[in-house]
């Protein structure tokens, strides 16, 4: 259970909204998300640990390739890279693998890997079918608050927090465990050249 919340714990979030989810709500935020193959992208995130005065702050780039997976490289305070496919996740440092984990060994993992996909890429649909969806929209924008449905992932976290416009602008996770952290993402970039061979 420590090693699922602490990959949980690397995954972003942010602010929500009140009616719950209907067709119409999924709708509406799927309309104002842009649905790139690939997305690049820059993020901060901010960690509240109970017991520590100030928040542990990281920051870096990510990838996120539809159908292939997500990179997320931290270069603040220290350079590491964690690699989320459909089958696994890796987490390096220094061109060293840190942590593997299998997804036919590990069920958590293609829980975690779809959170991670669903997130970044605003997937309603994917998100409906892990939690309980309340939200609402206005003008460009939309709030999504999602509460976990029973099961393994209600065990790690209390609820998740999204906001954007056309993409995922922040994303906040309130742990079980009373850590919370915020990601936001910034400088959205859908131009650049596909790079298949990152997730082989």
């Amino acid at each position: 259970m420590k090693r699922r919340t602490l990959l949980i714990a690397l995954l972003p979030a942010a602010a929500a909204g009140a009616a719950p989810a209907t067709p119409e709500l999924a709708q509406a935020v799927r309309e104002r998300l842009q649905q790139p193959q690939w997305l690049r992208g820059d993020f901060t995130q901010s960690k509240k640990v109970p017991g520590f005065a100030k928040p542990l702050v990281s920051s870096g780039h990510f990838v996120a390739a539809r159908g292939l997976g997500v990179i997320w490289r931290t270069q603040k305070p220290f350079a590491s890279e964690l690699r989320l496919t459909q089958n696994e996740i890796r987490a390096s440092q220094g061109g060293q693998t840190a942590m593997r984990l299998d997804a036919a060994r590990e069920p958590a993992v293609r829980l975690i890997t779809t959170l991670m996909f669903s997130l970044l890429n605003g997937d309603v649909s994917g998100l409906a079918g892990l939690f309980e969806l309340s939200g609402t929209t206005r003008g460009a924008g939309w709030q999504l608050s999602l509460v976990p449905k029973a099961g393994a992932l209600q065990q790690v976290l209390q609820r998740v927090e999204l906001e954007g416009d056309a993409f995922v602008r922040r994303i906040q996770l309130f742990e079980a465990n009373g850590d919370e952290s915020l990601i936001q993402l910034a400088n959205p970039r859908t131009d650049g050249a596909p790079e298949p061979d990152l997730f082989q």
